[in-house]
């Protein structure tokens, strides 16, 4: 990433969990053994680190997000609040949004303003930048709020049904005629008696 295309914050502090997650504990505003799980699963590729706290009921959502606010001197802009515009999505690669629940909310030019969902590491941030050759200006939204308009305007892709006559449904077919001759042929062998009393008789 540029240095041109750093995020800009008001302040140095870097945006990251683990120094989110320091504060928090410093406060004493989540039970220092579920902070510590919960950061270790966001760290780790599981759910992010603020929606675990939301969703877990170790945090209310805009408690969390005034936290947030206050550590970083970021503003709150929550997308129920202020809506994003049409067409802020043109250019944007929308798999990357979904899976970090980063709602776009303003574009100036070369300037793009991204509601976090309380908040994203800065290498996020940093990645957005360089692929969609932008300038993030990082503001602070909610776990829910974003995650509401991420599923009404990005919703994961569905597989395809298979049509029928397809290839798939054929293969089924086969599957089950394979089954129907097999068991017809192990009624019909002389095999193994399964005598009343057997365990493994079913009833």
């Amino acid at each position: 990433m540029r240095a041109s295309q750093a995020p800009h914050l008001k302040n140095a502090q870097r945006l990251d969990y683990a120094g989110l997650a320091e504060i928090l504990g410093q406060r004493e505003l989540v039970e220092l053994e579920r902070l510590n799980l919960a950061l270790q699963t966001g760290l780790q590729g599981g759910s992010p680190f603020p929606e675990i706290l939301v969703n877990d009921s170790m945090m209310g959502d805009w408690e969390l997000s005034r936290v947030v606010c206050e550590l970083y001197s970021l503003p709150f802009v929550p997308v129920d609040i202020y809506t994003p515009p049409d067409g802020i999505l043109e250019g944007l690669d929308r798999e990357f949004l979904r899976r970090y629940r980063l709602v776009p909310t303003g574009r100036h030019g070369q300037l793009l303003t991204v509601a976090m969902p309380a908040l994203v590491p800065a290498d996020v941030l940093g990645m957005l930048s360089a692929t969609a050759d932008l300038h993030i200006m990082p503001v602070v939204g909610s776990v829910k709020s974003n995650n509401r308009w991420i599923d009404d305007h990005l919703p994961a892709e569905v597989e395809p049904a298979l049509p029928e006559g397809a290839e798939g449904e054929s293969d089924w077919g086969n599957l089950f005629d394979e089954g129907d001759a097999s068991v017809l042929m192990d009624l019909t062998s002389e095999g193994p008696q399964i005598e009343p009393n057997d365990p493994g008789l079913t009833e």
